[in-house]
């Protein structure tokens, strides 16, 4: 999922479905019942009773949630998804940075919560999901494998003192010794080391274009481990506000100020280690005025002597935070989730070396080899494991640390586009080729392959028509494969016009009825193949991801039509007929 879950259930009842009897429910404003009575469906009742369970016993209908309106039964929540539902997945709570903090602790308080409450509801849990690159704590993974610090006697941890002192005139792009007095023809500005200090002396308006720049240790940028201190001593004949650089001579920005008084004294400031060699740099702008600068010391703590953890190194450690953080989960679980998303989304959508298949996702490179594409809460475990350790380290901490019966452990590799038509289904095709590489090994074993299937129902008739092909051709491929079979994040918007790209995404009050009807008879066809052609031993089960249309803003398709009820639990769709038929196995 690249997302955040998801959408707020704020109603103040159940709707009628879930307390009435089931064969005499209220009529949908949306869709009446009789709209499903062409197909066989002459009342709608509990979705999961249209399951036909001697044909397809082990087949669980799940609905995805939040946990804390779960738990607290917000609105009826809880008892809406128990009347319609085998089984729930948490929407974001058992994911990496949901348990995990930026210094590395976990919190398994909220997962062994939604545990009690599932199991208190007669539900099975859906675990997702165990490994994956969004949603992580980069940071302190990152930290994990920060260069070593060496062991370093005490007598040569010294601080950086006696700078050299210059005075830079920008505009000329010249250097002058700081032990005589510059003037300009346009201003009255000059700089000067007094038996008190450095004495910078303004008489008229700087224009920003001078500053005092202090020259420390050239090789301070080398000392990758240490946390420095700038110590600056200083005094002006007035506030001035004197601003500050660290690591360049030219700055772009500067990286803060002190506002500095009549009196004589120290500020300090802590920095990481420069990149462009050891400056400090101090500017005055348009300060009018005397500035004494009595001393200034760079300190350091720790070792400046580090060596880089190597790639074995790295993966190791990496390897080692996975196993606990799998094993921690686990633990949590109690051996009540049996059947787990092992690695999300892993699959890019390219074929950068050639080989026929889509490569793992993980950091793009610039030219030096360095990470480009670094966003917020993404961190790609592969790029530092390697694309088959990566998956058999899951697979392996997932099997090792289940305090369940082993046989019942099902492990899933979960992914988005899967149905693609505009490659021709080449996501899918990708998968299993993948699987069968991590398999390769004769010891990790996945049994199943999750489709999420975001989709959108097009008023185009042929890209629809399209779109439904290569749901049919993926369908053909996950059951050839031989793994269980589960559409895992099942939702759908309405996009009109002849564009597969550039038509218009509905909002829920821009869909007509017909456009609603349209899209309940695309959900009959999806859940219909999904019984047609993955055989009854594969057959996993298939997860709704939204239960109601989105609200406006919402984090995930804001404002689309994407749920069972509208928003608020507040009436059925017509989808819910389209769901209740494809069940059903209605014709």
């Amino acid at each position: 999922m690249r997302k955040f879950l998801f959408l707020t259930l704020s109603v103040a009842v159940v709707f009628a479905a879930c307390k009435n009897d089931k064969n005499d429910p209220e009529p949908d404003p949306i869709n009446p019942s009789d709209t499903t009575a062409k197909s066989g469906v002459n009342s709608l009742r509990y979705l999961k009773t249209y399951v036909d369970r001697a044909e397809h016993p082990d087949f669980k209908f799940s609905g995805a949630l939040d946990v804390n309106e779960f738990h607290n039964n917000r609105n009826g929540l809880r008892d809406t998804v128990t009347a319609h539902f085998d089984e729930i997945v948490a929407g974001n709570a058992m994911k990496y940075a949901s348990v995990v903090d930026g210094g590395g602790n976990m919190n398994f308080s909220r997962v062994k919560q939604f545990v009690t409450d599932a199991k208190n509801a007669g539900l099975t849990i859906y675990g997702h999901t165990l490994a994956w690159h969004s949603q992580q704590q980069p940071s302190y993974l990152m930290g994990l494998m920060a260069d070593k610090e060496l062991e370093v006697p005490e007598s040569e941890k010294v601080d950086i003192e006696d700078c050299n002192i210059t005075y830079s005139k920008l505009t000329s792009w010249n250097y002058w010794k700081a032990d005589f007095v510059q003037e300009d023809n346009n201003v009255d500005y000059s700089i000067k080391i007094t038996k008190d200090g450095v004495l910078i002396s303004n008489k008229k308006k700087a224009n920003n274009n001078y500053m005092v720049q202090y020259q420390v240790a050239n090789d301070l940028s080398t000392k990758k481990s240490v946390t420095y201190t700038m110590t600056v001593k200083m005094k002006s004949s007035g506030t001035a506000n004197v601003q500050y650089s660290i690591g360049s001579w030219y700055p772009d920005n500067y990286n803060g100020s002190f506002e500095v008084g009549t009196e004589m004294k120290e500020y300090t400031v802590q920095f990481n280690p420069v990149v462009d060699g050891g400056f400090v740099l101090f500017q005055t702008g348009d300060f009018i005025g005397d500035i004494t600068i009595e001393s200034l010391k760079i300190t350091h703590k720790g070792s400046d002597k580090t060596i880089p953890l190597t790639a074995e190194q790295k993966r190791d450690t990496l390897k080692w935070a996975m196993d606990r953080w799998i094993a921690g989960m686990m633990e949590a679980t109690d051996g009540y989730v049996k059947a787990w998303d092992v690695v999300n989304e892993a699959l890019a959508g390219d074929d950068k070396d050639k080989d026929g298949i889509y490569d793992l996702q993980s950091y793009e490179l610039n030219n030096n080899g360095d990470p480009t594409n670094v966003a917020s809460g993404v961190f790609y475990w592969q790029y530092y494991m390697g694309d088959l350790e990566y998956m058999r380290t899951a697979v392996a901490s997932a099997r090792k640390h289940f305090k369940g019966n082993p046989d019942e452990l099902k492990l899933f590799v979960n992914d988005y586009n899967l149905e693609s038509d505009w490659d021709d289904n080449k996501k899918v095709k990708s998968l299993v080729k993948w699987i069968e590489k991590w398999e390769a090994d004769g010891v990790t074993k996945i049994d199943g392959i999750g489709t999420q299937m975001h989709i959108s129902c097009f008023e185009d008739e042929g890209i629809q028509a399209n779109i439904e092909k290569h749901i049919v051709k993926m369908f053909e491929i996950m059951a050839a494969s031989g793994k269980l079979c589960r559409i895992s994040e099942l939702d759908m918007g309405y996009v009109r016009g002849n564009s597969r790209w550039n038509g218009t995404k509905l909002k829920t009050s821009q869909v007509t009825k017909a456009e609603h009807q349209k899209m309940a008879d695309f959900y009959k066809f999806i859940i219909k193949k999904y019984f047609e052609i993955i055989p009854v031993a594969q057959q996993y089960g298939i997860c709704q991801w939204c239960l109601t249309d989105a609200p406006d803003g919402g984090g995930w398709r804001g404002g689309e039509p994407v749920g069972i009820w509208t928003e608020g639990f507040k009436a059925r769709k017509a989808v819910y007929g389209g769901f209740a038929d494809g069940l059903a196995g209605a014709e």
